[in-house]
């Protein structure tokens, strides 16, 4: 512990990152053109054209284009890849800023350095603004969160993999589109109630009527929700087959840990851990 001390001191007094070299512009271009060039060759989408089967189309396009006088290369995506986000209504809220990592994460020197490799946060989810945040640094300031930390690092530390055979059944029964356990059907089945035939002349009827496609069209909303969300977790276990995974942690105001990529890990639902080993 007074070594982890010594390292916290240290980390406080130098400004620089002492946990990744810094990159200069140079590298940091030419990795990025690798990444969009490996994105372009990489990226299919199905697409199905009037007479024709089903076929892998690129998502996305490289364009040169002039603009001020200078030449610029632009990604586009394709005319297919935009009508599929317009029709999903939930391809808004997912983001994969938070996901398991390949490595162990960053041991926690301070309040707000450790976890992912080039993204602070804090050690603590903070509800109340400020205050909490302040009160945060402080005790962090004061080596007060040695023990705490240590035990994220420990947590953080644990290697996990995606269970193949698990996944192999999970896949099946979702290609089926059957309902197994949380695992939702591929369609709605409830029938979405009948307009009745005295709907324009009784007004309990048609405020009846209201309230029970009200409830349908939740329902129906709720199970395109649970949907997305089971696609999401398959999607991301699907990545790292054969892969090892670690799941950087934080911690709440009293002092409970849970892993931060918060649509997959180790406390989800049974599916999930279902997964993990």
């Amino acid at each position: 512990m007074a070594v982890r001390r010594a390292k916290m001191r240290e980390h406080r007094e130098h400004s620089a990152d002492l946990f990744l070299d810094e990159w200069g512009l140079d590298t940091r271009i030419r990795i990025g053109s690798l990444l969009v060039s490996m994105l372009l060759e990489s990226a299919r989408i199905p697409e199905r054209r009037d007479g024709e089967a089903e076929h892998m189309v690129p998502a996305f396009h490289h364009k040169l284009e002039f603009l001020n006088g200078r030449r610029h290369g632009l990604v586009y995506p394709s005319s297919t890849l935009r009508e599929l986000f317009k029709s999903d209504s939930s391809s808004h809220a997912v983001t994969a800023r938070h996901l398991p990592m390949l490595v162990p994460p960053r041991p926690w020197m301070t309040y707000n350095s450790g976890g992912y490799l080039t993204r602070d946060e804090p050690c603590m989810r903070i509800n109340d603004g400020s205050e909490q945040l302040r009160l945060l640094k402080h005790a962090s300031n004061e080596d007060r969160l040695s023990t705490v930390l240590a035990g994220l690092d420990a947590l953080g530390m644990t290697r996990w993999a995606i269970n193949r055979p698990v996944f192999e059944a999970i896949r099946k029964v979702w290609n089926a589109g059957r309902e197994i356990a949380e695992i939702p059907a591929s369609t709605y089945n409830e029938p979405e109630p009948v307009k009745p035939a005295d709907y324009d002349e009784n007004p309990k009827a048609r405020i009846k009527h209201h309230l029970e496609t009200r409830e349908w069209m939740n329902g129906r909303a709720n199970q395109h929700s649970q949907r997305c969300d089971c696609n999401y977790k398959i999607e991301i276990a699907q990545a790292f087959m054969n892969h090892p995974m670690y799941f950087p942690h934080n911690m709440d105001f009293r002092g409970r840990a849970y892993p931060i990529p918060p649509h997959f890990n180790h406390l989800g639902n049974d599916m999930c851990r279902g997964l993990l080993t």
